[in-house]
């Protein structure tokens, strides 16, 4: 078996930042930002069916901390990031994504080779997790887009915690840091074009479209919905989702994010004065989103809070970018 040595996985992760550096500077537009936001869709499906197909086998259950990361890890990218970018890619014009019949079977190939040896996936995995996270790399401080670059920001602020879990299981099953080497070079040549055949000459990519609308004061609902329900999540700024909520006659307007670790806090409920988070049970108070008591492990920070307006009982939220 031919292998891959790790040089040649550092050097392919080098070009690729550089890549998404120079296609950023080019200043994309709008059609080039809906190909970007497609691009981050096909390559979370690639590392969500990764680490499916390493949680599926059999090797890694005897390892119960392990394993729960690894749940940990699918559910980030599937509920979280994965789930934002589809919102903005709706809130974009596009009607989900498309990938192409070449990447789709080179995708397909990589997901059965991953669900056939665990060593091969977990290192298809971490591959995968660090192209991934490069292209977040650079758009997060390279996007000329603010809506773009917060979101990959707060995408990227995962990459060493989440590589540090594989590189756990992959030491579990065998392979001793810090040499990752090893990746089968068949297998290196299917997962590269995943993550590095998006780019195109800059005359194809750049239509000089238009820059992203930046939204202000949007509706939220009205102020007799907000007092009934209590809670309501409204998305606004193209993706950003926002908790509004209605608590002794006020009404106040939260990042729906538990700043925690980031669980949706509208699936939490309202306890008289007290916004409880259901992931971990971080508990705010629904007024100043002050924290009133920490989750059961780790600890939260005051949920921040967004402009809030009410006229002729229609309820606004304005997002600062």
């Amino acid at each position: 078996m031919s292998t891959v040595s790790r040089e040649k996985i550092d050097e392919f992760e080098y070009t690729l930042y550089e890549s998404w550096v120079n296609w950023f500077q080019r200043d994309p537009g709008l059609y080039g930002y809906r190909r970007y936001v497609q691009q981050r869709l096909v390559e979370e499906m690639a590392v969500v069916q990764l680490v499916r197909a390493a949680i599926g086998r059999p090797e890694l259950m005897g390892e119960p901390d392990i394993y729960h990361k690894m749940g940990w890890i699918v559910d980030w990218h599937e509920s979280s990031v994965y789930r934002r970018f589809f919102v903005m890619s709706r809130a974009l014009g596009l009607n989900g994504y498309k990938v192409n019949r070449q990447i789709a079977e080179l995708m397909d190939a990589v997901i059965n080779a991953a669900k056939g040896d665990i060593r091969q996936g977990l290192l298809l995995l971490r591959a995968a997790l660090k192209y991934c996270h490069t292209g977040y790399r650079a758009a997060a401080y390279w996007a000329n887009n603010r809506h773009v670059a917060q979101l990959a920001y707060l995408a990227y602020q995962r990459e060493e915690d989440e590589v540090k879990v594989v590189d756990d299981a992959l030491e579990y099953v065998g392979i001793a840091r810090p040499d990752r080497a090893g990746m089968d070079l068949v297998l290196f040549n299917a997962l590269t074009p995943i993550f590095f055949d998006f780019f195109q000459p800059p005359e194809v990519v750049d239509d000089g479209g238009p820059p992203l609308p930046v939204a202000e004061w949007e509706r939220a609902g009205t102020l007799d919905e907000i007092r009934r329900v209590g809670k309501k999540m409204v998305i606004v700024g193209l993706w950003r989702e926002v908790l509004v909520v209605g608590v002794d006659g006020d009404v106040v307007a939260f990042e729906n994010w538990c700043t925690h670790e980031r669980d949706p806090l509208h699936y939490g409920y309202l306890q008289g004065r007290q916004l409880v988070c259901l992931g971990h049970h971080a508990t705010f108070d629904a007024k100043t989103g002050r924290v009133v008591l920490h989750p059961n492990h780790g600890e939260a920070r005051t949920q921040p809070r967004y402009p809030v307006k009410v006229e002729n009982g229609v309820v606004y939220v304005k997002v600062p970018w």
